[in-house]
């Protein structure tokens, strides 16, 4: 057993988080696959054909996105289980900030995600860039839209990749002597490479949102701050979407 007495380095970065490198990595890095791909594989064999339109395709997504939250749930618990054995907390960081920094999250967030996104879509020539040639896109449409995947957007989501990203693989590159720069650059890399449903245009948006989650975790010394950034960016852009898809008449 792990000495549970939690030791902070720079940035406010729980020490323990150096002790068990390649477990942090598969966090960070395996877990994801292991986790949605493997979830988002076996239902997409077990939903039955449907046709594009009807009521069963639905159907369908509901079931994918429901599948698909279990498989978040069970990856943090896991994930978290680990951290909090480790010594290093159960989010891997502290939790605790004040109203400032809340605010500074608030209104940073949705501009971490929506001006990258703008800066990459003009230079692209084509509609629907965003998602990989083997996802089909309807998948995410508004009209498809169900609340397992709304709450896995805006809650689960924003607080399992934060703490698997700027909590886990951030912390324990700073805790093993990574300079903040390093340890940006490859936790953010890390946060693009799990997002296999985007296209590598749109992995490069998520890249660069992630470059500014990762400063706003170092800035602030805590992990709540870039989970409260992430659930804005990804609120305002479920409303967007909706707000684009529902013009007023």
């Amino acid at each position: 057993m792990h000495d549970q007495t939690t030791m902070m380095g720079p940035y406010q970065t729980p020490l323990a988080l150096a002790r068990e490198p390649l477990m942090a990595f598969f966090w960070a890095v395996l877990a994801p696959v292991l986790f949605l791909t493997g979830a988002g594989l076996i239902t997409v064999e077990l939903i039955p054909e449907f046709e594009p339109g009807s009521a069963e395709e639905v159907k369908a997504y509901q079931t994918l996105w429901f599948a698909t939250c279990i498989a978040m749930a069970l990856w943090f618990a896991a994930m978290s289980a680990w951290s909090d054995w480790l010594g290093a907390g159960p989010f891997a960081g502290v939790m605790r900030t004040d109203a400032t920094w809340l605010i500074i999250a608030a209104m940073l967030g949705p501009l971490l995600l929506i001006v990258p996104s703008l800066v990459v879509d003009s230079f692209m020539t084509e509609d629907g860039w965003h998602t990989s040639g083997d996802v089909n896109p309807a998948m995410y449409a508004p009209q498809n839209w169900t609340l397992a995947y709304l709450f896995i957007g805006v809650l689960i989501a924003p607080v399992v990749e934060e703490v698997a990203f700027r909590g886990v693989a951030l912390g324990a590159l700073i805790a093993r002597g990574f300079g903040p720069v390093s340890a940006i650059v490859l936790s953010s890399a890390a946060f693009a490479i799990s997002h296999q449903q985007y296209s590598l245009a749109a992995m490069f948006v998520v890249f660069l949102s992630g470059i500014g989650f990762a400063i706003l975790r170092l800035a602030s010394g805590t992990v709540i701050v870039p989970i409260a950034a992430h659930i804005c960016a990804n609120a305002m852009v479920f409303f967007l979407n909706w707000a684009a898809a529902n013009p007023p008449t």
